[in-house]
């Protein structure tokens, strides 16, 4: 468990919910129908520890197993982003491709929790699951960052949606860089993510505030449209005022047809009255 990052108590894991995915992905020897809870246990434990790397992905699948249900089940929807306050971790390399964000053996999930502790894997862990300690998000100042000031075309590669959803799991909501990939901009605002596009020069200067720490904290202000360094400079962002607005209000494509919800309803009454054939 604590090798692959998982962040689950294993004492609350309900053995109905795991079994068949022991089973199915692990290839663990537990038996139909089992309800013994330390045994399910043993199992998940023997299993995150495999030596092949293969512990973390069957961590993020037991995260998804666990996980609340989709939005929209009921009450849960995509939180709004007003304002943040947060540590910001510096990633100046350029290309970040969503490949290097989450790594296409973690893809086989339609669930938008879970992907969190496979974000940046290959770059988070060595080929025996143990973390990489220079990597930005293992060092202790920055394992609670909410804010990535990232190098040039960051996002880049394939359109996986899986990429914003990584992102958001793990906790950051905003992401600042010169440029992002259109597909990844577009997928971060409907999952609760603000990206924001600044100029080299007021890049590299968050770059070396985000250098300092978690003793340095950036804010972020939506309806402002600016971004605060820890020392107080401030930088003003451009952005698509129905973006905006779907962000300050914690809509997704979802969100946003049902604002029409009564209207549909209505038009949904009409036509059964008047087709009732259809």
């Amino acid at each position: 468990r604590q090798r692959a990052g998982l962040g689950v108590n294993l004492t609350i894991i309900r053995p109905g919910h795991v079994v068949d995915l022991f089973r199915r992905e692990a290839g663990a020897r537990v038996a139909p129908g089992l309800d013994d809870l330390d045994t399910v246990q043993v199992a998940a434990v023997r299993v995150f520890q495999r030596p092949d790397g293969e512990g973390r992905r069957l961590a993020g699948l037991l995260r998804q197993v666990l996980a609340p249900p989709n939005r929209h089940s009921g009450d849960d929807v995509m939180e709004k982003f007003e304002k943040l306050s947060g540590i910001a971790a510096p990633m100046p390399l350029v290309n970040i491709d969503t490949d290097m964000i989450i790594p296409k053996v973690f893809l086989k999930t339609i669930k938008r929790s879970g992907l969190g502790v496979n974000l940046f894997d290959e770059m988070r862990f060595d080929r025996q699951g143990n973390e990489i300690p220079d990597f930005v998000l293992n060092k202790p100042q920055y394992r609670e960052a909410q804010i990535l000031v990232a190098g040039d075309n960051f996002g880049c590669g394939s359109s996986r949606e899986h990429a914003p959803w990584a992102i958001a799991d793990f906790g950051i909501k905003c992401v600042i860089s010169t440029s992002f990939a259109d597909i990844f901009y577009n997928n971060c605002f409907k999952n609760g993510i603000l990206p924001i596009v600044l100029p080299q020069d007021q890049v590299d200067i968050l770059m070396k505030d985000a250098e300092k720490g978690s003793n340095a904290r950036m804010d972020v202000d939506l309806e402002a449209q600016t971004v605060t360094s820890s020392d107080g400079e401030t930088f003003s962002f451009e952005g698509d005022s129905f973006k905006k607005h779907c962000l300050l209000n914690g809509l997704d494509d979802i969100g946003v047809t049902m604002e029409h919800k009564s209207s549909i309803d209505s038009y949904e009454a009409k036509l059964a009255a008047e087709r009732p054939w259809v």
